[in-house]
């Protein structure tokens, strides 16, 4: 063979390796950009979504959008909490699996993505429809495992009854409906009786009652009717001006007295320095250390600003304005808190433990004077 054809058959050589190197690499670049959706709910139109039904071995939680605005059905659609409807659709639309397992229903126990009512070892169901109750996807969420445990994943079991004798296991624990309340589920607003100017305790068994008073939201609470020896408990004037109830639960309205205790309920008057009125009345203690709470609001505001001395036309048009766009601010305030009027609460008892002390509660004892040690 000639040298010219031996370089010939050489350059060839290379020329088809690096094709060969090529077309390996571009294989590979093409391969790598498909993506795989391992959603497990791929096609969920998640605007659509209008109802969302949520069922436990012992508990159910529907929460339905009537007019724009999400409610709870178990509590007469009292408003529900928006920002955990948007975070679980949210959640249940990017829901990706990290392990797929080819599973028959007899394994499903053990996994506990049984349906709900269908054996002991069942899951919790989430059933997602639109506004015509047509069925948008459904999933049931299953057995929680930990780290390291099983494949070595943590997170969740999860089936999609759409694609049968498959079950996945996703990186997200569910822990809003784990365990499954209705009352997580419940807008937590409430109402926000700040800047307390007096508390005023109506008399109720063998209790006197008690008001108190202060001149501004600083100064200090004065015990009306108090003896020249009585002076208001420091622990109790620190935690009484500070009141921000809470709820842990809701009920109609119309709930029988003997069930609330309200037939003789502790009543409490709140006036605040921005003036609002809060009526309140309690109840007897529910078995979950909470009382039965009801409230009514009312407000007085100013209808015009006092000027002060010396204001110059410009600070007058300045002032004018900030004090009409508080007075709107209030009266949209006010109309928020008057819809609670329509509902009864079950609020923490710690919450309200301040303004239900007895009178002689909320008295300073008097220090204990030492007796003199005798000599020896």
């Amino acid at each position: 063979m000639k040298k010219n054809q031996l370089f010939i058959l050489i350059g060839l050589a290379i020329l088809l390796g690096a094709v060969g190197i090529l077309f390996k690499v571009s294989r590979s670049a093409g391969w790598s950009s498909v993506k795989i959706d391992r959603r497990v709910l791929p096609d969920l139109p998640i605007n659509k979504i209008s109802k969302m039904k949520m069922q436990a071995a012992n508990t159910s939680v529907t929460l339905e959008k009537k007019n724009q605005v999400w409610g709870v059905a178990e509590r007469n659609n009292y408003p529900a909490d928006f920002q955990k409807i948007r975070d679980l659709t949210k959640t249940l639309w990017e829901l990706k699996a990290v392990q797929e397992m080819e599973v028959g229903p007899s394994q499903f126990p053990r996994l506990k993505v049984v349906a709900p009512g269908q054996g002991e070892n069942s899951g919790t169901e989430i059933q997602l429809l639109d506004d015509q109750d047509k069925a948008l996807g459904s999933l049931t969420i299953g057995k929680s495992i930990a780290q390291g445990e099983g494949a070595g994943y943590g997170g969740r079991f999860i089936f999609n009854p759409a694609i049968k004798d498959r079950v996945y296991l996703v990186s997200e624990r569910f822990t809003n409906i784990d365990p499954l309340t209705v009352g997580l589920w419940l807008d937590q607003a409430f109402i926000q009786p700040d800047a307390l100017k007096e508390i005023d305790q109506s008399a109720w068994a063998n209790n006197p009652g008690w008001k108190i008073s202060r001149k501004n939201d600083t100064a200090p609470w004065s015990l009306e009717g108090a003896a020249p020896d009585e002076k208001l408990d420091s622990a109790f004037e620190s935690s009484v001006g500070i009141f921000s109830p809470s709820f842990q639960d809701v009920l109609s309205g119309s709930t029988p007295p003997t069930q609330t205790g309200f037939q003789d309920p502790f009543q409490i008057k709140l006036k605040t320095f921005n003036g609002f009125d809060y009526s309140i009345v309690l109840g007897k203690e529910s078995p979950e250390k909470a009382r039965y709470f009801q409230v009514k609001v009312s407000a007085n505001f100013p209808v015009t600003r006092a000027p002060e001395p010396n204001e110059t036309p410009e600070e007058k048009q300045k002032k004018d304005k900030e004090f009409d766009q508080k007075i709107a601010n209030l009266k949209e305030r006010l109309e928020k808190e008057k819809r609670f009027e329509q509902w009864i609460y079950l609020v923490p008892a710690y919450s309200v433990e301040s303004i239900l002390k007895r009178r002689d509660e909320i008295i300073a004892k008097p220090t204990p004077v030492k007796s003199p040690t005798p000599a020896k």
